[in-house]
């Protein structure tokens, strides 16, 4: 339960913050509790697997812990978002070498576990996307993910990821045509006309 002020209401993001830069633990905890859906839901739509959605959510909450310090103010949400981004970027990097490694040594990828005809095809579509997401250039993966996935108007994308409204365009538009072109290749999509 987050603790109320004097006249009732929740305290504001800026209350918040400035107590959790003097280590109040309640307020971390209010923090982490705040943003641990949009940030889940976040590294979900730039293609995190959901076998690693909460170790990714983990760690994007440790490293906003330990910047937190050294932010300076403004739109926090934007400031959460990048920190997500390079996180799954991460992420994406690291499992694409140890899938190296597993095709190097001969080792096969686990394969997805359903039981049903209809959650399997959910699944392997996921898994497509996923599969096509993490190897787009971040900048365009995530300008996508927001566009297509979460919905935001080409303004509000701007504001997250700190880039001019025209910028977001361009970057969909080549995102879009790379999209399809790595579905293609990877047979996962038939390559439009």
């Amino acid at each position: 339960m987050q603790p109320r002020r004097a006249d009732g209401a929740a305290p504001d993001l800026d209350e918040v913050l400035e107590r959790c830069r003097a280590n109040d633990r309640r307020a971390l905890r209010e923090l982490y509790d705040r943003h641990f859906e949009p940030v889940r839901r976040t590294a979900r739509r730039l293609g995190t697997p959901p076998s690693e959605l909460d170790d990714v959510t983990q760690e994007v909450f440790s490293r906003v812990f330990g910047k937190l310090q050294r932010f300076a103010g403004g739109n926090f949400e934007a400031w959460l978002h990048r920190i997500c981004a390079n996180v799954v970027n991460d992420q994406h990097r690291r499992r694409r070498v140890r899938e190296g490694f597993r095709r190097l040594f001969g080792q096969r990828p686990e394969a997805v576990d359903a039981s049903q005809d209809a959650e399997l095809g959910q699944r392997e579509a996921e898994a497509a996307v996923r599969q096509i997401l993490e190897r787009m250039r971040p900048k365009q993966r995530e300008v996508l993910a927001l566009f297509e996935l979460e919905g935001l108007s080409g303004e509000e994308i701007a504001a997250r990821v700190g880039c001019p409204v025209a910028t977001v365009w361009t970057r969909l538009h080549h995102a879009r045509k790379d999209f399809v072109r790595i579905g293609s290749k990877r047979g996962l999509l038939e390559e439009a006309a």
